[in-house]
This record gives C-alpha cells, sequence and structure tokens, in this order.
C-alpha cells in the first residue's frame, strides 16, 4: 500500500510527468501520468523485462517506435450503433491501423531470441492495410475527399466543372456585351452558392435576373441574370448529387469498420502499453540509467545513485545499502548535508523500480520490491486539522505504524523533531522498537544522540552518517555506513558568524554527556578520513609499483627478441659472406679446370683440382658456436610441436616460437627474434629439455655441429624411394641456406636418372640443374642449383 501522500512526498510525480513527455499516444501519456507502483516480485519483473526488450529495441536494432494516431474509442461506439464517419475520424482510424502495421513488422523484423513479450504483443496487433490504404486514397484531408473516391463521384465532379466553366463563360460574354456601364465591378461571384454580376443600385431594372443579395451600403445588388439561372440550377443539381456521393462512400467506409472494431479497440490498448515501455526505455537512456538487480528479501544496495529530479551537472552520486545485515539505517549529520535526500532517493529508486523503470545509478544496484513504502518527510503544519509540525508527524506516524508490517519500506525524516529533545527521543525509540519487530526496512533521519548510542548497540538497525569536511565544515554528500556523525551545528554557527561569546555560551549549556559523545564522533571521522587517505596513498603506490614492473618485464621482453633477432641476423650475414667466398673459388676452380685441360695434364690432376674446389665448398658450412644453441639435442615429440611453444630449430642453431603447424607438407612456421621463416618438422626440437641440461654443463661439446650434407647417394634405390630422399635432401639444403647440391644416382637403364630429373622440374625450390662434367660423375650425377 502506497498512499498519494507519500507519492508526492517522494516526488513521484514529477518522476511520472517527466516520462509521459516521451511518450507519443495521448492514452499513454495519460495511463503514466495515473500509474501506480506494483508491488507483487513477478508482475514488478514482468514489467522491467519489457522495459528492457524496448530499450534493446530502439537502441540495438534501430526501432523507431509507435506510430501516433488519436483516439477512436467514441467513433467506434458510433459505428457500432450504426454512425457515419466523416473524413477526420476515418483518417483516425487508417492511423490506428497504420501505427499497428509498422510496430508490428518493425519487430518482426528483428532477429533476436531475447525480445520475447514485445513481440507477443505485436503479433497480436491487429492490421488491414487494403482498408488502411482505401481510406487514405479516397480520403486526401479532413476537408477533401479524391475525385477517384468513385466513378460516380468523378462524373459528377466533372459535370460541375464543365457547369462552372458554361457560366462564367456565359457571364464574361455577357458583361463584354455593353453590360460594363452598369457593374459595380467587371468580376463575377456568387452568393447562396448560385453565380451572380455585381450591378448598380441605380442599375438593377437594366438587368434583367434574380437579385440575391445586396451590399452594406446599398450601393451594389447582385443579380443573377437569366441567361445562366437554368445552368445555376444545373450546377446546384450536381452538388447536391455530390454530396450524396460523399455521404454514400463515407458510410460505406464507416460500415467495414463495424467488422473490425475489436481489433481496433485492441490495436489501440497494445500500442499504448508497447508506447509505454518504449518511454521507459527513452528516459533510461537518457538519464544513462541501468536495470536494478531485483529481490523481495528487502535489500537495497544503491551504487553511486543519482537523484533523477537533481540536474545532472549538480547532482552528486550517493551509495548506501541494507536489507543484509540490517534492516534500518539510523541516517545523521549536519543540515543540508544531504540526509533528506539521500531518504528520497532511496524511496523513489524503489516506486521507479517497482513501476519498471530503470534507475539512474551503477551497475550491480539492487533494489527490492516492497508491500507497501510509508514516509514521513517534511515539516509542513496541517492547516485544515489546524495541527503543529509535531502534531502533524505524530498523526502520520501513527497512520504508518497501523499499516505497516513484514516486508514494508519505512522512511521517516528528523523522527521526534518538533518538540522537547527528551521526550522526543524517547518517543522516538518506542516507534523504532516497534518497526523493527515487525521486520520492515527503512531509513531514519535524527539529529538525537540517544538515536545515535540505540544504534550502537541494538541489532537490525546501522548508523550511518553524512560526510562532512570538518576544515571547511560543508557537506560532502558521502554516506559512511557504521559510523554516527555529528551535528556541527555549534562550529557550522560560528563559521556563519555567530559571536565567540555566545559559542561558549552555547557549549556551557551543553550537557557534559553530550559534548563527551560529539568530541568522540569528531575524533572517530577525523580517525576514519585520516585512514582513508592513506590507504588512497597506499593504493596508488601499489598501483605505480605494479606499472613499474610491467615496464620491467616488457623491456625484458624487447630486450631479449632484438638480442635474438641480431643473433639470426648475424647467422644469415656470415653464410652470405661464406656463399660470396664459395662462389669466388667455384670460378678459380673453374678456370682452373680450363688451363687443366687445354695444357693437357693427367685427368687425375682435374681430379684433384674438383677436390679443391669441394674442400672450399665445405668450409662454407663450418659450425658457428652460439651460446643459444642447447649442449645435447632432444626431438621434439609430434604432440609437443603445437602454436605458441618455444622450440630449438638445429639448422638454424636458433630458439624460435611455433607459429603455426601445417601437418600435411611436415612443416611449421616459426619465429625467430621478429622473423619468421617455414621449417621441417624434422629441425625441431625440444626447448624445456635442452634448457635443464645447459644448467648443469660448462663445456661446449664442439664436436656437436654436423656438417650439412651436399650431395646424396641413391644408387640401388627404387624410383619411389630415390624421389622420398631426393625432396627430404632438397628441403633440408633450403633450410641449411646451401645454394648447391649433387645426387649421384648413376647412369643403368636411366630409369632412375630420368624420374630424379623429372621431379627437379616441379619443385619449387629448384632454380636449375645440369648432369656432372668430365670429373664430377658426368651422367652418373645431377648438380643442383636451389633458389
Amino acid at each position: 500500500m502506497i498512499s498519494e501522500k507519500t507519492l508526492k512526498a517522494l516526488e513521484f510525480d514529477k518522476i511520472l510527468s517527466i516520462l509521459q513527455g516521451y511518450a507519443v499516444l495521448d492514452r499513454t501519456k495519460s495511463e503514466l501520468l495515473a500509474f501506480s507502483p506494483l508491488s507483487d516480485f513477478k508482475e514488478v519483473s514482468l514489467l522491467l523485462d519489457k522495459t528492457q526488450e524496448a530499450y534493446s529495441l530502439i537502441y540495438n536494432h534501430g526501432v523507431s517506435g509507435v506510430f501516433y494516431f488519436g483516439d477512436i474509442s467514441d467513433e467506434l461506439q458510433r459505428v457500432n450503433a450504426g454512425g457515419t464517419l466523416n473524413n477526420a475520424e476515418l483518417l483516425r482510424v487508417a492511423d490506428n491501423l497504420k501505427s499497428a502495421r509498422t510496430i508490428k513488422h518493425a519487430i518482426a523484423a528483428v532477429s533476436d531470441d531475447k525480445i520475447v513479450y514485445l513481440r507477443k504483443i505485436s503479433n497480436s496487433l491487429y492490421e488491414n492495410y487494403e482498408f488502411e490504404k482505401e481510406i487514405t486514397s479516397k480520403i486526401i484531408s479532413e476537408d477533401e475527399i479524391s475525385d477517384s473516391a468513385s466513378p460516380r463521384l468523378y462524373s459528377i465532379r466533372k459535370s460541375i466543372r464543365d457547369i462552372n466553366a458554361k457560366i462564367r463563360e456565359k457571364l464574361n460574354s455577357y458583361m463584354r456585351a455593353g453590360l460594363n456601364k452598369y457593374l459595380q465591378d467587371a468580376v463575377v461571384t456568387m452568393r447562396q452558392d448560385r453565380y451572380v454580376i455585381p450591378v448598380k443600385s441605380e442599375f438593377r431594372s437594366q438587368v434583367k435576373g434574380f437579385i440575391h443579395d445586396q451590399s452594406s451600403s446599398g450601393a451594389t445588388v447582385f443579380i443573377e441574370p437569366e441567361q445562366v439561372m437554368e445552368l445555376n440550377n444545373d450546377l446546384k443539381r450536381a452538388t447536391f448529387e455530390e454530396r450524396e456521393e460523399i455521404y454514400r462512400i463515407l458510410s460505406e467506409l464507416s460500415a467495414k469498420i463495424t467488422y473490425m472494431s475489436n481489433g481496433l479497440t485492441e490495436n489501440a490498448t497494445a500500442l499504448t502499453e508497447i508506447d509505454g515501455f518504449f518511454a521507459r526505455a527513452e528516459y533510461a537512456f537518457k538519464t544513462k540509467s541501468i536495470r536494478p538487480e531485483l529481490n523481495e528479501r528487502g535489500i537495497i544496495d544503491i551504487k553511486s545513485g543519482r537523484h533523477p529530479l537533481i540536474a545532472a551537472e549538480k547532482v552528486v552520486p550517493i551509495s548506501l545499502y541494507l536489507g543484509e545485515k540490517f534492516n534500518f539505517l539510523l541516517l545523521t549529520g549536519p543540515n543540508t548535508g544531504g540526509k533528506t535526500v539521500s531518504l528520497k532517493l532511496v524511496g523513489l529508486f524503489s516506486l521507479m523500480t517497482m513501476s519498471g523503470m530503470f534507475i539512474p545509478a551503477g551497475n550491480d544496484s539492487r533494489v527490492s520490491v516492497f508491500d507497501g513504502v510509508c514516509s514521513d518527510i517534511g515539516d509542513e503544519q496541517s492547516i485544515e486539522q489546524n495541527l503543529s509540525t509535531f502534531s502533524s508527524h505524530v498523526k502520520n506516524l501513527i497512520d504508518i505504524l497501523n499499516v505497516v508490517q513484514g516486508r514494508n519500506l519505512i522512511l521517516l525524516d528528523e523522527i521526534g523533531a518538533g518538540t522537547d529533545p527528551e521526550e522526543g527521543s524517547a518517543i522516538a525509540l518506542a516507534i523504532i522498537d516497534k518497526l523493527l519487530k515487525s521486520n520492515c526496512y527503512g531509513i531514519i533521519t535524527t539529529h538525537y544522540s540517544k538515536l545515535k548510542e540505540y544504534a550502537m548497540t541494538t541489532d537490525k538497525i546501522e548508523n550511518a552518517s553524512m560526510e562532512f569536511d570538518a576544515a571547511t565544515l560543508k557537506p560532502v554528500y558521502k554516506i559512511n555506513i557504521g559510523i554516527p556523525g555529528s551535528s556541527n551545528a555549534i562550529e557550522i554557527a560560528k563559521t556563519l558568524g555567530l559571536s565567540e561569546d555566545v559559542i561558549n555560551g552555547a557549549f556551557r549549556y551543553m550537557s557534559d554527556k553530550s559534548i563527551g559523545f560529539e568530541e568522540v564522533l569528531k575524533k572517530a571521522e577525523e580517525s576514519r578520513r585520516e585512514s582513508d587517505r592513506l590507504s588512497a596513498e597506499l593504493l596508488q603506490k601499489l598501483s605505480d609499483k605494479e606499472k613499474e614492473l610491467q615496464e620491467i618485464v616488457l623491456e625484458k621482453e624487447k630486450i631479449k627478441a632484438e638480442r635474438e633477432r641480431i643473433y639470426f641476423n648475424a647467422r644469415q650475414e656470415t653464410k652470405r659472406i661464406v656463399a660470396e667466398k664459395l662462389s669466388e673459388a667455384e670460378e678459380i676452380v673453374s678456370e682452373l679446370k680450363n688451363i687443366l685441360k687445354k695444357a693437357n695434364l693427367e685427368s687425375s690432376e682435374v681430379i684433384r683440382a674438383s677436390e679443391l674446389k669441394n674442400r672450399i665448398e665445405n668450409s662454407r658450412y663450418l659450425n658457428i658456436e652460439s651460446e643459444n644453441a642447447p649442449v645435447e639435442l632432444i626431438k621434439a615429440k609430434d604432440s609437443e610441436i603445437k602454436a605458441g611453444k618455444k622450440v630449438y630449430v638445429k639448422s638454424l642453431d636458433a630458439y624460435a616460437k611455433i607459429l603455426s603447424v601445417n601437418a600435411k607438407k611436415a612443416e611449421a612456421e616459426v619465429l625467430i627474434g621478429d622473423i619468421r621463416s617455414k621449417i621441417k618438422l624434422d629441425d625441431i626440437y625440444n626447448s624445456e629439455e635442452t634448457k635443464k641440461q645447459e644448467k648443469n654443463v660448462k663445456i661446449f661439446n664442439k664436436a656437436r655441429g654436423i656438417m650439412p650434407k651436399t650431395e646424396l647417394n641413391v644408387i640401388g634405390k627404387t624410383s619411389l624411394e630415390a624421389l622420398d630422399e631426393v625432396k627430404t635432401f632438397i628441403d633440408q639444403a633450403v633450410v641449411n641456406g646451401l645454394e648447391e647440391i649433387k645426387i649421384i644416382h648413376g647412369v643403368g637403364a636411366g630409369v632412375l636418372l630420368k624420374s630424379i630429373r623429372e621431379y627437379l622440374k616441379q619443385d619449387k625450390n629448384v632454380k636449375d640443374f645440369r648432369r656432372g662434367v668430365y670429373g664430377e660423375g658426368e651422367n652418373g650425377i645431377t648438380i643442383v642449383h636451389l633458389k
């Protein structure tokens, strides 16, 4: 139960007034202004669900809302009684159908399984596009029917236009035939729906016809010449026919409405409901409100709540909670410190939630559904009943105590005020006792020290205070739960200019007990504020240190990556230099062979020169010692080769991170420093195992480096076996950076030779190849140059 007085005291009527401004339909506005908060948990939860759906439809799916139409309830009653609607009334019926059609189709087009309730409402809407189109095509405006509304109307209006033209033509001809001297003006006008000409009064006898009117001065008479009387009669008859046809059209349209009267009535109800939730959604968006977590256990937990009636640039967020460990908050603090605003905010948020509205607060805020909300706020006197401020408060409290029980929200501002403090405190304590026994919930504000002491020692009620800056004596508008507040009345009076002698007198008149309790509160508040300050400083320092640590870790990773990049580039550069030197050596050997041939030396000397060339070539692959290489190689298992794992690549003598694995091609893409490279899976070794062994080994095994193979002997192999080995051999040569390799296959029947050379033509890593020259093995070998 929520009284009108409580709704007004909490200014809920102002919230509804703002809310109805977001509605489109007049009926929605009226219903929102008269809305009463619900107390059933399931019903409130359903309201919030529908508001949530409306919010999603507008701001996630771009549904524009309900199209405006006027109330047609009276029109439907007249139609059902056999009446005929006019243009404007029929257009309102078309608007009803259009509104239902557009919102129904808009929601149907949204593919979101979370839109349940509003989809169900929209699906029930009645639509009749053909009739809607018939109305709008026949009725142009509230004052005009289309010529094409019916073939007969079209024919009648064409006849009217023809008659009008004939009359004007005849009158103009008549006036040109020497009548100008009798006319007041050479114009054709109308009187009583008949064409007339303005004739000077003194010449009325000169113009034969019927006098319809005269001017106010009597100087002019308006005569219908006898020459156009019959045409005017034809025009009159045609006009009557037009009116009869228009009435027939309107009657026909009105009669059709009787068959859809129920659908149109239900449309108005359903569209009003949809419009109401769209209005709630727009209000939520404009006020940056959130859907509170709903409960029915009396729990209120407001996080950074902003009073919706205070301007956004002035409002100070408030946080508070009650309902779990305690049922009531006893809120204390100085005047103008925000106690009443906080109390009203809790009541207003509860009423808004129970009306299906979102609240302007932080995420995870919780609000309970209450059976009733009661309040005693303000100090206005009851003039009608001739009651004082105290009497008015007591009467309100009596009304509250008579109805309160169980899950009720009670909001009492300055309980026991307006009378002797001792007696007021006693009455307040007795009332609080009764409220606590009834297991209801709420907030009570007070300045009485006895109530603060009571809250310290009593279950179900907890002290809370509005924070106050002792240095500036200005409110901070922050609620501290668990700590009673001081009124600071004397200090505030001092800052406002009250003389020192009066201030000292005030302290003398305060009891020692009151002074002592207030001093304890002040010191407790100062200690708490100092503790908060130190905690904030400590948290800031901790945050700064964490940032520094993150920066150090990132810098370390950068240095590590740079080191690996430099190492890898150095190895590549070394290989390039060696390759250049080998190329020079090859030129020397080639020249040497030519010289030997010309000198007719023994072939054994040529072979010796070739051996020297091979020695130079092999020197290219001398192992370059690295601190990165593991002492003992442990082949990685297939299950260990996966993206993200750090491994050792033997051919590149470096640690790398696996980016991706291609099982079909038996290769992986790895990252070494900031360089990507593709390697064979057989070239991958376990990084973690080798690292463990490195700790216990002080001397590197220099014999570990195995010189890459530059030749492959496949004599005696089948073509299938040989080609498999040739492919693997070429891949390893590419990984190791070799530019030239030798394949020994022999001559034999030529099958093996042919298969190998056919394969070399299609291998993407092969630049070209040639048969061996004299001294190299001639047609029994193939020299392959790699890309």
